[in-house]
């Protein structure tokens, strides 16, 4: 084991914690704080982010010092893997948490009481710097919880562990048990392993939502561009441009313009189905019977005011009917036909 020097793991002022509550710490809430603080009744563990109750702990606080303005924490055997990796600022950050004065599990009712304080890694607390902390309830709602940036100190010394004294003769207690070894660097190596595997899941769930979802727009798309086919509104040359401009339109975005006078706001998508839907008749597809003149399966939307080229006309009806005697395509048939 190993000591740190003093932790500053609080400071007065008024801070809000993520559930908005604005609590102020003056000079006299440390002061009450470090006097309260009895190992005897709950000794404050040193722990890695806010475990719930069975995380190991990696050392205690032996005592608190308030002054004006901060609080310290002494600590006392630190495991050296873990000190290590504070001072290699794998865990630069600290959090300290409190049980509330009103907690029915305070220990010293009435103050706010050291629950234990958390060294933080990878994620970062809501505010910077050292002297900036926040509150997170989240890992109780009898505690307050705050974050701040640590500074570890290089000037750090070995604890040197208490010695019982004995009467002469007497015989010395047993020593404790040595505290197993703590592997810390294997947990938290497979605390991000497992992070990660949990990080390429999310992604891999997003991607399937998100092609799903497009392989469904795109299945709507194609079914209501068929119906215009149908309807004779749209060429089926058209329709495989229809869909994929149909698809290329944000679903949201919202347009503006002015109609009879008054201004409409609707979706681009909306008005362009509606456009869409309101397009006159160009071919109609209806079956005919066996016999049946060729223009007698054509009919021509003209505006009123209008006729249609009977030239045009001409040629459009040959190539309907080399079309059908020739089994082929109509705009080879329409090439044919003009020569």
């Amino acid at each position: 084991m190993t000591a740190l020097s003093p932790l500053h793991i609080f400071t007065v002022g008024t801070w809000t914690d993520q559930s908005g509550r604005a609590l102020t710490f003056g000079a006299a809430d440390l002061a009450a704080t470090a006097a309260a603080y009895d190992p005897a009744k709950h000794e404050a563990p040193l722990v890695v982010g806010h475990p719930a109750t069975d995380d190991p702990a990696y050392g205690w606080v032996a005592s608190l010092l308030a002054t004006a303005t901060d609080l310290e924490a002494t600590p006392r055997q630190v495991d050296t893997a873990f000190a290590e990796m504070v001072n290699a600022e794998r865990f630069n950050r600290i959090s300290a948490s409190f049980f509330l004065p009103d907690a029915p599990s305070n220990p010293a009712p009435g103050v706010y009481y050291l629950k234990h304080v958390g060294f933080l890694g990878a994620a970062p607390p809501a505010v910077k710097g050292l002297r900036k902390p926040s509150f997170d309830l989240a890992d109780s709602e009898e505690s307050v919880t705050v974050e701040f940036s640590l500074h570890p100190s290089s000037d750090e010394a070995p604890t040197v562990p208490d010695t019982p004294k004995t009467s002469p003769g007497a015989e010395a207690p047993p020593a404790p048990p040595a505290a197993p070894p703590a592997d810390f660097a294997a947990q938290l190596s497979a605390l991000e392993a497992s992070n990660a595997e949990l990080q390429r899941a999310l992604a891999r769930r997003d991607a399937e939502i998100a092609a799903e979802k497009a392989k469904q727009i795109q299945a709507e798309n194609a079914a209501f561009a068929e119906t215009l086919v149908q309807e004779g509104r749209l060429l089926p040359r058209d329709k495989a441009g229809v869909v994929e401009f149909l698809a290329a339109i944000p679903a949201e975005r919202v347009i503006e313009f002015a109609d009879g006078g008054q201004v409409v706001k609707p979706t681009a998508r909306a008005w362009l189905d509606d456009f869409l839907k309101r397009l006159p008749v160009q071919v109609d597809f209806g079956e005919r019977t066996a016999g049946a003149a060729p223009e007698a399966g054509v009919q021509f939307a003209a505006p009123p005011g209008y006729d249609v080229d009977a030239s045009q006309l001409a040629l459009h009806r040959k190539a309907l009917a080399a079309a059908r005697d020739k089994n082929i395509p109509y705009e080879q048939a329409l090439r044919a036909v003009r020569g």
